[in-house]
Protein backbone atom coordinates (compact mmCIF):
# COMPACT_ATOMS: atom_id res chain seq x y z
CA UNK A 1 0.00 0.00 0.00
CA UNK A 2 1.49 3.36 -0.99
CA UNK A 3 2.40 6.02 1.62
CA UNK A 4 0.82 8.60 -0.64
CA UNK A 5 -2.57 7.10 0.02
CA UNK A 6 -2.44 8.28 3.64
CA UNK A 7 -0.13 11.25 3.60
CA UNK A 8 -1.31 13.69 0.87
CA UNK A 9 0.73 14.75 -2.09
CA UNK A 10 2.06 17.96 -0.56
CA UNK A 11 3.48 16.22 2.50
CA UNK A 12 4.95 13.42 0.42
CA UNK A 13 6.55 15.91 -1.91
CA UNK A 14 7.97 17.88 1.04
CA UNK A 15 9.49 14.74 2.54
CA UNK A 16 10.81 13.17 -0.66
CA UNK A 17 12.00 16.38 -2.22
CA UNK A 18 9.60 16.02 -5.14
CA UNK A 19 10.39 12.35 -5.99
CA UNK A 20 7.64 9.89 -6.66
CA UNK A 21 7.39 7.50 -3.74
CA UNK A 22 6.90 4.61 -6.23
CA UNK A 23 10.29 5.28 -7.79
CA UNK A 24 9.26 7.38 -10.79
CA UNK A 25 9.75 11.03 -11.41
CA UNK A 26 7.47 13.58 -9.91
CA UNK A 27 4.50 14.35 -12.07
CA UNK A 28 4.07 17.67 -13.66
CA UNK A 29 0.77 19.39 -14.13
CA UNK A 30 1.40 21.06 -17.41
CA UNK A 31 4.68 22.82 -16.44
CA UNK A 32 7.11 20.07 -17.39
CA UNK A 33 9.68 18.18 -15.37
CA UNK A 34 11.49 21.31 -14.25
CA UNK A 35 8.50 22.61 -12.15
CA UNK A 36 8.73 25.49 -9.69
CA UNK A 37 11.72 24.98 -7.41
CA UNK A 38 10.20 27.23 -4.74
CA UNK A 39 7.34 24.76 -4.37
CA UNK A 40 9.76 21.89 -3.89
CA UNK A 41 11.71 23.45 -0.91
CA UNK A 42 10.91 22.42 2.76
CA UNK A 43 8.97 25.19 4.58
CA UNK A 44 11.68 25.97 7.15
CA UNK A 45 9.98 29.24 8.14
CA UNK A 46 7.10 27.19 9.47
CA UNK A 47 9.48 25.08 11.54
CA UNK A 48 11.25 28.13 13.00
CA UNK A 49 7.92 29.76 13.78
CA UNK A 50 6.77 26.65 15.58
CA UNK A 51 10.04 26.44 17.51
CA UNK A 52 9.79 30.11 18.45
CA UNK A 53 6.26 29.70 19.73
CA UNK A 54 7.29 26.62 21.71
CA UNK A 55 10.26 28.45 23.21
CA UNK A 56 8.12 31.45 24.14
CA UNK A 57 5.55 29.15 25.71
CA UNK A 58 8.31 27.43 27.69
CA UNK A 59 9.66 30.73 28.97
CA UNK A 60 6.21 31.92 29.96
CA UNK A 61 5.53 28.64 31.68
CA UNK A 62 8.81 28.82 33.58
CA UNK A 63 8.13 32.40 34.69
CA UNK A 64 4.60 31.53 35.78
CA UNK A 65 5.91 28.51 37.67
CA UNK A 66 8.61 30.58 39.38
CA UNK A 67 6.14 33.26 40.41
CA UNK A 68 3.75 30.62 41.68
CA UNK A 69 6.45 28.99 43.78
CA UNK A 70 7.50 32.35 45.18
CA UNK A 71 3.92 33.19 46.03
CA UNK A 72 3.43 29.86 47.76
CA UNK A 73 6.66 30.30 49.68
CA UNK A 74 5.55 33.81 50.69
CA UNK A 75 2.18 32.55 51.89
CA UNK A 76 3.83 29.71 53.82
CA UNK A 77 6.39 32.10 55.32
CA UNK A 78 3.69 34.50 56.48
CA UNK A 79 1.73 31.62 57.98
CA UNK A 80 4.81 30.41 59.88
CA UNK A 81 5.52 33.94 61.12
CA UNK A 82 1.92 34.36 62.28
CA UNK A 83 2.00 31.02 64.07
CA UNK A 84 5.30 31.88 65.74
CA UNK A 85 3.97 35.26 66.84
CA UNK A 86 0.83 33.66 68.28
CA UNK A 87 2.93 31.13 70.15
CA UNK A 88 5.21 33.83 71.56
CA UNK A 89 2.22 35.87 72.68
CA UNK A 90 0.77 32.84 74.49
CA UNK A 91 4.07 32.22 76.29
CA UNK A 92 4.36 35.89 77.20
CA UNK A 93 0.83 35.82 78.62
CA UNK A 94 1.78 32.96 80.96
CA UNK A 95 4.99 34.80 81.89
CA UNK A 96 3.13 38.06 82.58
CA UNK A 97 0.59 36.26 84.73
CA UNK A 98 3.32 35.21 87.17
CA UNK A 99 5.04 38.59 87.01
CA UNK A 100 1.81 40.41 87.79
CA UNK A 101 0.97 38.07 90.67
CA UNK A 102 4.38 38.57 92.24
CA UNK A 103 4.31 42.31 91.57
CA UNK A 104 0.94 42.59 93.26
CA UNK A 105 2.31 40.78 96.30
CA UNK A 106 5.49 42.84 96.46
CA UNK A 107 3.56 46.13 96.28
CA UNK A 108 1.04 45.19 98.99
CA UNK A 109 2.43 45.67 102.48
CA UNK A 110 -0.46 43.74 104.03
CA UNK A 111 0.14 40.75 101.74
CA UNK A 112 3.83 40.91 102.62
CA UNK A 113 3.04 40.79 106.34
CA UNK A 114 0.82 37.77 105.72
CA UNK A 115 3.48 35.93 103.64
CA UNK A 116 6.91 37.27 104.59
CA UNK A 117 8.61 34.02 103.49
CA UNK A 118 7.89 34.92 99.86
CA UNK A 119 10.36 37.80 100.17
CA UNK A 120 12.87 35.97 102.35
CA UNK A 121 15.97 35.01 100.33
CA UNK A 122 16.96 32.47 102.97
CA UNK A 123 13.95 30.30 102.06
CA UNK A 124 14.96 27.71 99.39
CA UNK A 125 11.64 27.84 97.53
CA UNK A 126 11.82 31.62 97.34
CA UNK A 127 15.39 31.46 96.03
CA UNK A 128 14.37 28.93 93.36
CA UNK A 129 11.50 31.18 92.30
CA UNK A 130 13.73 34.28 92.03
CA UNK A 131 16.25 32.35 89.92
CA UNK A 132 13.43 31.15 87.65
CA UNK A 133 12.27 34.76 87.31
CA UNK A 134 15.71 35.81 86.07
CA UNK A 135 15.95 32.85 83.66
CA UNK A 136 12.52 33.58 82.15
CA UNK A 137 13.40 37.26 81.71
CA UNK A 138 16.59 36.30 79.84
CA UNK A 139 14.75 33.79 77.65
CA UNK A 140 12.10 36.38 76.80
CA UNK A 141 14.74 38.55 75.17
CA UNK A 142 16.01 35.66 73.04
CA UNK A 143 14.72 34.18 69.78
CA UNK A 144 14.46 30.54 70.94
CA UNK A 145 10.77 29.99 71.66
CA UNK A 146 11.32 26.46 72.94
CA UNK A 147 13.81 27.73 75.53
CA UNK A 148 11.41 30.52 76.50
CA UNK A 149 8.55 28.04 76.88
CA UNK A 150 10.64 25.82 79.16
CA UNK A 151 11.79 28.79 81.26
CA UNK A 152 8.21 30.01 81.75
CA UNK A 153 7.02 26.52 82.64
CA UNK A 154 9.75 26.28 85.27
CA UNK A 155 8.82 29.73 86.55
CA UNK A 156 5.14 28.84 86.96
CA UNK A 157 6.04 25.73 88.93
CA UNK A 158 8.51 27.62 91.12
CA UNK A 159 6.02 30.42 91.80
CA UNK A 160 3.28 27.99 92.82
CA UNK A 161 5.65 26.17 95.17
CA UNK A 162 7.01 29.37 96.75
CA UNK A 163 3.59 30.99 97.15
CA UNK A 164 1.99 27.90 98.66
CA UNK A 165 4.87 27.51 101.09
CA UNK A 166 4.66 31.17 102.14
CA UNK A 167 0.91 30.93 102.68
CA UNK A 168 1.27 27.82 104.83
CA UNK A 169 4.21 29.20 106.80
CA UNK A 170 2.67 32.60 107.46
CA UNK A 171 4.61 34.06 110.39
CA UNK A 172 4.72 30.83 112.39
CA UNK A 173 8.48 30.53 111.89
CA UNK A 174 9.03 33.80 113.80
CA UNK A 175 9.28 34.16 117.60
CA UNK A 176 6.09 34.88 119.48
CA UNK A 177 7.02 38.48 120.22
CA UNK A 178 7.67 39.21 116.54
CA UNK A 179 4.44 37.51 115.50
CA UNK A 180 2.54 39.71 117.92
CA UNK A 181 4.28 42.84 116.66
CA UNK A 182 3.47 41.95 113.03
CA UNK A 183 -0.17 41.23 113.83
CA UNK A 184 -0.57 44.55 115.62
CA UNK A 185 1.31 46.47 112.94
CA UNK A 186 -0.83 44.91 110.23
CA UNK A 187 -4.02 46.06 111.94
CA UNK A 188 -2.61 49.56 112.32
CA UNK A 189 -1.59 49.68 108.66
CA UNK A 190 -5.12 48.75 107.64
CA UNK A 191 -6.26 51.92 109.41
CA UNK A 192 -3.41 53.96 107.95
CA UNK A 193 -4.17 52.84 104.40
CA UNK A 194 -7.90 53.47 104.69
CA UNK A 195 -8.42 56.73 102.86
CA UNK A 196 -11.79 57.23 104.57
CA UNK A 197 -10.18 57.73 107.97
CA UNK A 198 -9.17 61.02 109.52
CA UNK A 199 -5.73 62.19 108.52
CA UNK A 200 -4.37 62.42 112.05
CA UNK A 201 -5.57 58.90 112.84
CA UNK A 202 -3.89 57.51 109.73
CA UNK A 203 -0.63 59.30 110.51
CA UNK A 204 -0.62 58.03 114.09
CA UNK A 205 -1.41 54.46 113.01
CA UNK A 206 1.37 54.52 110.43
CA UNK A 207 3.94 55.87 112.89
CA UNK A 208 3.06 53.23 115.47
CA UNK A 209 3.15 50.41 112.88
CA UNK A 210 6.53 51.57 111.65
CA UNK A 211 7.89 51.45 115.18
CA UNK A 212 6.52 47.95 115.74
CA UNK A 213 8.04 46.58 112.53
CA UNK A 214 11.44 48.17 113.02
CA UNK A 215 13.97 45.36 113.45
CA UNK A 216 11.36 42.64 112.90
CA UNK A 217 10.92 42.56 109.10
CA UNK A 218 12.21 44.58 106.17
CA UNK A 219 9.36 45.82 104.00
CA UNK A 220 10.03 45.35 100.26
CA UNK A 221 10.81 48.47 98.27
CA UNK A 222 7.58 48.28 96.25
CA UNK A 223 5.47 47.92 99.39
CA UNK A 224 7.35 50.77 101.05
CA UNK A 225 6.43 52.97 98.09
CA UNK A 226 2.77 52.36 98.94
CA UNK A 227 3.41 53.82 102.40
CA UNK A 228 5.46 56.78 101.16
CA UNK A 229 2.51 59.24 101.07
CA UNK A 230 1.75 58.43 104.69
CA UNK A 231 5.40 58.89 105.57
CA UNK A 232 5.45 62.33 103.94
CA UNK A 233 2.24 63.31 105.73
CA UNK A 234 3.77 62.28 109.05
CA UNK A 235 6.92 64.29 108.42
CA UNK A 236 4.91 67.33 107.32
CA UNK A 237 2.65 67.14 110.35
CA UNK A 238 5.65 66.87 112.67
CA UNK A 239 7.36 69.84 111.03
CA UNK A 240 4.36 72.15 111.10
CA UNK A 241 3.18 71.01 114.50
CA UNK A 242 6.48 71.59 116.30
CA UNK A 243 5.90 73.43 119.58
CA UNK A 244 2.13 73.01 119.32
CA UNK A 245 0.25 70.43 121.37
CA UNK A 246 -2.51 68.84 119.35
CA UNK A 247 -4.73 66.23 120.95
CA UNK A 248 -7.08 64.83 118.27
CA UNK A 249 -9.94 62.54 119.17
CA UNK A 250 -9.05 59.01 118.00
CA UNK A 251 -11.59 56.47 116.85
CA UNK A 252 -12.46 53.54 119.10
CA UNK A 253 -11.00 51.09 116.57
CA UNK A 254 -7.64 52.86 116.48
CA UNK A 255 -7.48 53.09 120.27
CA UNK A 256 -8.14 49.35 120.61
CA UNK A 257 -5.25 48.63 118.25
CA UNK A 258 -2.95 50.80 120.33
CA UNK A 259 -3.87 49.24 123.67
CA UNK A 260 -1.37 46.80 125.14
CA UNK A 261 -2.76 46.17 128.65
CA UNK A 262 -6.19 45.25 130.05
CA UNK A 263 -6.30 48.59 131.87
CA UNK A 264 -5.89 50.49 128.63
CA UNK A 265 -8.58 48.38 126.97
CA UNK A 266 -10.98 49.39 129.75
CA UNK A 267 -10.37 53.09 129.22
CA UNK A 268 -12.60 55.03 126.88
CA UNK A 269 -9.74 57.18 125.59
CA UNK A 270 -5.94 57.33 125.84
CA UNK A 271 -4.16 59.45 128.44
CA UNK A 272 -3.47 63.08 127.67
CA UNK A 273 -0.59 63.60 125.27
CA UNK A 274 -0.59 60.00 124.02
CA UNK A 275 -1.32 60.74 120.35
CA UNK A 276 1.11 63.62 120.15
CA UNK A 277 3.81 61.33 121.56
CA UNK A 278 3.21 58.43 119.16
CA UNK A 279 2.93 60.64 116.09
Amino acid sequence: MSVAMFAGPDLVAAITGGADPSGGAASSSGTGSTGNKADDRFPFWLLWSALGVAAAAGVVGAVVGLLGRRRRRGVAGRARAAAELARRQAIKADHDEVREAYGKYAADVLAFLDRPALADVTVPRTVAFLHAMDAAADARRGADLDAYRRAVSTLKTAWQAADEHARKAGVHHLPESERAAIAKARALLEIALDGRGAEHERQAAYAKARTLLDGVVTIPRQAAAELEPLHRLTLTAGKHGKGVTVEPQPSAALWRQQCSTPEELGASRPPAGYWAKTA
